[in-house]
């Protein structure tokens, strides 16, 4: 039994309707309803973020353990995922650390490999590039089947896949194509508060990007503000408030008042994130 099917048996035994049901977690009826009847947008089923799911079935008092083991004959990890994973955590903690070697090496193991997510090889080469001379060598055939890929359907601002590769070939996206897109994409989660905790840091990670690159880089002005407020609007929590204090720094670049520059940066060495003030104090 799939998670949708076995949350909608156990909403139906409690006699629940699915706004009750969902009353305690930060979730939309709207968005519910599609988990529940396993709706397909664009060739992903929507889905239900973990940390919500166990939220939702505390909140209704029903036994986790249980649970899972109702669901867990229908999924299957196979070899090629675990390992794709592992890759991609690999990759990114090069990029962390700015190691090009690291990164250029991850990024030849991806290559070689079959049936690997077009996500995953597009990714590895935006990370080495932009570790190796920020993007210059990227070859122009690879940036345009990227841009193909993403874009592929209209309804590309639903799709996981397209929404990382996009985060992460902001810098080098033609600024017409990525100033649309970008307003595409606040369109679409302009209320980001009725979204779950996985697309919020998904969107607000993007939004992110959009800032370093149209501020510090490119100064661009479109959708800067729009930027701002979505950031704005995310809980000052411990997943959110990092990206809250960066953009607060930015927005103070934008608008010319860069009094604590200094001090945010002293602040982020001192914390051991010298990383993150060597990338923005530029």
């Amino acid at each position: 039994m799939k998670i949708n099917e076995a949350l909608k048996k156990e909403r139906l035994a409690q006699h629940k309707t699915q706004v009750r049901w969902i009353k305690d977690i930060n979730m939309s009826v709207s968005h519910y309803s599609e988990i529940e009847s396993g709706y397909v947008r664009n060739g992903v089923s929507s889905d239900i973020d973990s940390e919500d799911l166990i939220l939702l079935l505390k909140s209704n008092h029903v036994n986790i353990n249980d649970f899972f083991d109702l669901v867990q004959d229908s999924y299957i990890v196979s070899e090629s995922t675990t390992v794709a994973q592992q890759l991609f955590e690999e990759l990114y903690i090069a990029f962390t650390n700015k190691d090009y070697k690291k990164a250029d090496k991850i990024k030849k193991e991806i290559v070689q490999m079959p049936n690997i997510p077009k996500s995953l090889r597009y990714c590895a080469s935006l990370i080495t590039a932009d570790l190796k001379d920020n993007m210059l060598s990227l070859d122009q055939k690879v940036k345009d089947e990227i841009d193909r890929y993403i874009y592929q359907s209209n309804d590309w601002v639903n799709d996981n896949e397209a929404l990382i590769i996009f985060g992460n070939s902001i810098p080098v996206l033609n600024k017409e194509n990525l100033v649309m897109r970008m307003g595409q994409l606040l369109r679409r989660y302009k209320d980001i508060n009725e979204f779950p905790k996985n697309i919020k840091i998904r969107i607000s990670t993007i939004c992110m990007n959009y800032l370093y690159d149209a501020i510090l880089n490119r100064k661009i002005d479109k959708h800067i503000e729009e930027c701002f407020k979505l950031i704005n609007e995310l809980p000052a929590d411990d997943v959110f408030g990092l990206k809250n204090i960066i953009a607060r720094y930015l927005s103070d670049v934008y608008n010319g008042k860069e009094t604590y520059s200094e001090e945010l940066r002293s602040i982020f060495i001192r914390s051991g994130m010298k990383n993150i003030a060597d990338h923005l104090f530029i």
